[in-house]
């Protein structure tokens, strides 16, 4: 088995282990269904595509002009909540220590607080690659945090004797 990847921070060598589990794939599927919404609203399947996008409304502000667009349509979601969404399904791929995954965690909350501070204070406009890649990394750090905080048990033998953690 190959070795585990490894994060190099200052002074010592984080491991990370990746690894498939079915919340992966139920994130995944959600991001799959945030990006089919303008699919569904502009080749006939508008009930379907309008019933996505409101069950969407209920944890997004879905600001047509935050969001990406695909097919003449918006996505379901704003770039952050796109990033967030798409930032999990790749947070729940990998294991690392819960004090890692809770700096990482606050550190990516701070920045999208301090990006949110400066675009309402008029310090910069709408950027959506931004607003998209700091979703990614809180997501990811989000994830990050409750994959590396599931019990061992459920493991297979060889990840669960790696040693990492």
């Amino acid at each position: 088995m190959a070795a585990a990847p490894q994060l190099v921070t200052p002074g010592r060598a984080v491991h990370v282990a990746v690894r498939w589990n079915s919340w992966t794939l139920a994130a995944t599927a959600l991001v799959c269904l945030v990006l089919a919404v303008p699919y569904f609203l502009t080749h006939n399947f508008a009930v379907l595509g309008f019933a996505l996008h409101r069950g969407f409304a209920l944890i997004c502000h879905q600001r047509p002009e935050r969001c990406f667009w695909m097919f003449g349509a918006p996505v379901a979601v704003c770039a952050r909540c796109l990033g967030i969404y798409l930032g999990s399904a790749i947070g729940l791929l990998m294991r690392t220590s819960r004090s890692v995954a809770m700096r990482l965690l606050i550190v990516a909350t701070l920045i999208n607080a301090v990006d949110t501070a400066m675009e309402f204070s008029g310090l910069h406009g709408n950027w959506m690659g931004v607003r998209f890649a700091l979703g990614l990394v809180l997501g990811t750090a989000a994830a990050l945090l409750i994959s590396s905080s599931i019990s061992r048990e459920g493991l297979s033998p060889a990840e669960a004797g790696s040693g990492i953690h």
